[in-house]
């Protein structure tokens, strides 16, 4: 039998050529590239994720003065809020300058880690254009929004050192306990806030790229991540005294170490408004929350970044 000499063209309209070869993209097998050669590039390239993180804040106008600003404006307004309405729980105490600037100090830290966990969620997919077009460890993109969170950090200190300096020196007077308050002002503790924030970084940069990888697969984690994210803020020792976790019950302090998060941010906090360091038990559970975000995280998207490029 002839064939047809229409049957190619109709073919050919249909976009199919005899001999022509058919490239289909599906997803890969998940499993890790070699790593010493990864991180290497990784490494070469952080200037990269530096400028990819400069642009995301001018893109979102942080770099100008009113941008700056409302970074500050935000979590101090809010931590205010959160003061009153413990403080009318509590049953209006009088160490009101603690309070505050323990809560204060608590909210700029969380800031820091709910920025990095919600910009780094949304940074693969946000980054789409750059993965279909240039070949780079895709680990540059969650690094990039940790570099973002921690400019955005960075105006909020001088603010809270300014209250610290303030409230160190301004006591208040509980009369039902007959205690004097105020927060210690400058402390040899506080030469742990460095450490204790770059052990901070490690752990939010394993959650910021676990969360990037959730959202590649399903778009909704970004939606689920903004509630999931306000209960965290209540498990961890951002509004309570960090003595009512460490001398409370077996369930109180597995709350505190079993959470990620909590042993880091409640070591930072006590080292401004408590003078004193985290204490061997809690730097033990920072580092290894550090540690495990950061093993854990780091497989769970780089075993599967050559899979981005066909699902996003």
């Amino acid at each position: 039998m002839s064939s047809s000499p229409a049957a190619p063209a109709a073919r050919a309209g249909r976009g199919y050529l005899y001999g022509e070869r058919v490239q289909v993209f599906a997803p890969h097998r998940a499993h890790l590239p070699p790593v010493g050669p990864y991180l290497r590039e990784l490494w070469a390239r952080r200037r990269f994720a530096y400028e990819l993180s400069r642009t995301h804040q001018k893109a979102s106008h942080f770099n100008s003065v009113l941008g700056a600003l409302w970074l500050v404006l935000n979590p101090l307004l809010l931590g205010v809020v959160y003061f009153l309405l413990v403080s009318v729980l509590r049953g209006g105490t009088g160490d009101w300058v603690a309070s505050l600037g323990r809560i204060l100090i608590g909210i700029f830290t969380w800031y820091y880690a709910q920025n990095a966990m919600s910009i780094g969620a949304g940074s693969v997919t946000a980054g789409g254009g750059l993965i279909l077009n240039q070949a780079f460890p895709r680990a540059l993109l969650p690094l990039s929004s940790v570099i973002t969170s921690a400019l955005m950090f960075l105006p909020s200190l001088p603010v809270y050192l300014a209250f610290f300096l303030l409230g160190s020196r301004f006591d208040t007077y509980e009369p039902v306990t007959a205690k004097i308050h105020h927060l210690p002002g400058l402390t040899p503790a506080l030469l742990w806030v460095p450490v204790l924030l770059i052990i901070m970084t490690v752990e939010i940069y394993g959650l910021a790229m676990i969360f990037a990888t959730m959202t590649v697969y399903f778009r909704d984690t970004s939606k689920f991540l903004t509630y999931m994210l306000r209960i965290w803020l209540y498990l961890t020792p951002v509004l309570y005294d960090m003595s009512r976790f460490l001398e409370g019950s077996a369930k109180t302090k597995l709350l505190l170490y079993g959470t990620p998060l909590g042993p880091v941010i409640g070591s930072i906090t006590r080292c401004w408004t408590d003078g004193v360091g985290p204490g061997r038990n809690l730097l033990l559970a920072s580092i290894a929350w550090a540690i495990v975000m950061l093993v854990v995280g780091g497989y769970f998207f780089v075993s599967r970044e050559r899979d981005f490029a066909v699902r996003i």
